[in-house]
């Protein structure tokens, strides 16, 4: 399962990021130990973090970069807070769609004048109006790791706690056992394949022949029950 899951992901991944994906592979690959979390875990966050700046209009390597700082500030926010990289990973996502509140907790605080400071430093808002759904999220990256910094490199600082050492060996285990299920994924789909040409056929007769038999009988049997 896990490792039928991975090769979702990195179908999605190269979807999103087009030739940029295997810098997106490559990052990924390395996160057990650099950020905690399992190689699915990146690549997820990172295909995440991905179509929303596509949104934002970013393409090629700035995209991958994009989302590949997000998924590390994850690990470093879930380091300096105590929480989990899923948890912080949700909460960035949420203040990408517009919603604030999720990342209050690691003491980000975004509105709608913040936002805006942010855009008009960024030198993609006149001032006046309302914020695009593209200037929206370029501003809130922008806030978010102004708003951040303590955190940032905390993973990296303290990977030889307690903490951040249980999650390096959790990730590293976890991907042990998805590259387990890669190596036995193609006879997995052999099975499959032969359990479906053995099935499917009995399957047919079943819809064409019995099930229909049946259905009569027990029409006559609710008939005679009901008279």
């Amino acid at each position: 399962g896990k490792a039928s899951d991975l090769n979702e992901t990195i179908s999605k991944v190269a979807v999103v990021f087009g030739d940029a994906n295997k810098s997106i592979e490559k990052f990924a690959s390395d996160a057990a130990t650099n950020l905690g979390q399992t190689r699915q875990q990146a690549l997820d966050a990172s295909a995440s973090f991905g179509i929303f700046g596509k949104a934002a209009g970013l393409t090629g390597e700035k995209l991958a970069t994009f989302s590949t700082d997000f998924t590390g500030l994850a690990s470093d926010l879930a380091s300096f807070n105590n929480t989990s990289p899923e948890q912080a990973i949700n909460a960035i996502g949420a203040a990408l769609r517009g919603e604030s509140e999720p990342l209050r907790s690691y003491g980000v605080l975004l509105n709608d004048a913040t936002l805006k400071q942010a855009a008009l430093e960024l030198g993609i808002f006149s001032g006046s109006g309302a914020l695009t759904a593209q200037q929206k999220i370029l501003a809130a990256q922008k806030v978010i790791y102004e708003q951040t910094g303590d955190a940032q490199g905390d993973f990296a600082r303290t990977s030889d706690g307690l903490a951040n050492t249980q999650r390096i060996l959790s990730a590293q285990l976890q991907n042990v056992v998805t590259d387990i299920g890669m190596a036995l994924l193609p006879v997995a789909l052999k099975l499959t394949s032969v359990f479906a040409d053995v099935l499917t056929p009995s399957v047919a007769f079943i819809n064409e022949k019995i099930l229909p038999a049946l259905t009569e009988q027990l029409t006559k049997v609710g008939s005679f029950i009901t008279e």
